[in-house]
């Protein structure tokens, strides 16, 4: 008796370990959406109310992690939350042409909470290290700035596994840079190893 109690628990003990890894490994993607940027990104380029404010763009991400089991994992992702353009004044001078990019790392752990076994939500909270850069002409002289920083990043979204090493990606993002919110809504692909 004893000896069939210690080879079902070693076998359970060695499909978990397999269940484990099964849930567990590299993942790589890639992600497109919608970015947005609040207003006050451009405060103290143009005066506020003197112009135009395009705050939303095309952002993109490449992410790569490592599922460290079927509930954590933790991620890095290269974003490019795309161009805020703006136009107005800086006290009596015009500006125009002006643009502000950002980019940055974003360094998070993933929580996942498996629905089926295509379904995964997951959400997630990190660090975003930015860059920000803005150029614009201003009084007939051209104007540049570079700024970078660490903020908060978190996101909510979900996963769908279309074949057993793909996956289609849906996430909203947030991101803290440059003393102004930014938001993300991609939809992108991801392949695990």
């Amino acid at each position: 008796m004893e000896i069939r109690n210690a080879v079902v628990a070693a076998a359970l003990l060695f499909a978990g370990i397999g269940a484990a890894q099964a849930q567990s490994g590299l993942y790589l993607g890639a992600s497109f959406g919608a970015s947005s940027f609040d207003r006050s990104i451009a405060d103290g380029l143009i005066d506020p109310g003197s112009g135009p404010v395009d705050k939303s763009d095309t952002g993109l991400k490449l992410f790569g992690g490592f599922q460290v089991n079927r509930n954590f994992a933790l991620e890095a992702a290269y974003v490019d939350l795309g161009e805020v353009r703006y136009r107005g004044s800086f006290g009596p001078d015009p500006v125009v042409n002006g643009r502000i990019e950002v980019t940055g790392i974003n360094l998070s752990g993933v929580l996942s909470a498996p629905m089926s076994p295509q379904l995964t939500l997951f959400g997630k909270a990190g660090l975003f290290l930015w860059d920000a850069e803005a150029n614009d002409i201003t009084g007939g002289v051209p104007f540049s700035d570079s700024q970078d920083g660490t903020d908060l990043s978190f996101g909510i979204g979900a996963s769908f596994a279309v074949a057993r090493n793909i996956g289609v990606r849906a996430e909203w993002e947030f991101f803290e840079s440059a003393d102004a919110d930014a938001n993300l809504l991609s939809i992108g692909v991801e392949f695990r190893f």
